[in-house]
């Protein structure tokens, strides 16, 4: 081999020795560049929630905040359209004659405007109630030929019969007397507690306020006056016959 053959070989050697050393240094080396992104997303992505929404949870969903649970607010503005009126019609236990005279003395007693129609309506009834109440009887707001006999007649006994329960609501249509006023001071805006047809401390202190605010003796108790005036302030109007 001559000189010039030994160069060219030697020169060719070095170069197949440096593209095997680049070779093996940087081409095997470094990984697919796609293998490589593929991967980076596969390790980072978040797992779906199961409820919707990538990453999203049940409190985010929709708004983005946390939800609150929505407020209970109690309604204590009275439904005017639900107030009942007191049952009026004729007592089994008496005649139109008959409640046409209790009628007649409650109302020369004193016991507010009570009609004289023979008829026993819900001014009739409150004012048979402010009677029983003034002689300690049993609320009933209802007519007879008992009760016609009590008016005339005065007080009874104190250990009488009709003295037994005094204060006490014994009829139906005495709880729904107090339940149409209970309604109507609600409906004004005085509270008179519970709307249960009993005549508790809430509505006698409320029935007070009512009669001071209009200029009534602040009495505390069921009266023809008191659901005269509460039908002419409040709305809708219950029969006040």
């Amino acid at each position: 081999m001559t000189p010039g053959q030994a160069r060219i070989a030697l020169l060719s050697f070095l170069l197949v020795s440096a593209g095997v050393v680049t070779n093996a240094l940087f081409l095997q080396a470094r990984p697919p560049v796609a293998g490589k992104g593929a991967g980076e997303r596969a390790s980072t992505r978040p797992a779906p929630d199961k409820a919707g929404k990538l990453g999203e949870t049940p409190m985010t969903r929709r708004s983005g905040l946390p939800e609150e649970p929505a407020l209970r607010i109690a309604r204590f503005a009275p439904d005017h359209g639900k107030i009942d009126p007191a049952p009026a019609g004729p007592d089994e236990s008496a005649d139109a004659e008959t409640i046409r005279a209790i009628q007649r003395e409650l109302k020369l007693r004193g016991y507010g405007p009570v009609p004289g129609d023979g008829v026993i309506g819900l001014t009739t009834r409150a004012a048979i109630m402010a009677f029983e109440h003034d002689h300690a009887m049993a609320l009933s707001g209802e007519a007879s030929e008992r009760l016609l006999k009590r008016i005339l007649l005065g007080a009874a006994d104190p250990g009488s019969a009709d003295s037994a329960g005094a204060g006490k609501v014994r009829s139906g249509h005495a709880e729904q007397v107090i339940r149409s006023v209970q309604q109507w001071l609600a409906a004004l805006g005085y509270q008179p507690g519970r709307i249960d047809g009993r005549p508790g401390e809430e509505t006698v202190r409320a029935i007070r306020d009512f009669e001071m605010d209009k200029g009534l003796v602040p009495r505390g108790r069921i009266s023809a006056e008191l659901v005269v005036r509460l039908g002419e302030s409040a709305v809708p109007k219950p029969s006040s016959r």
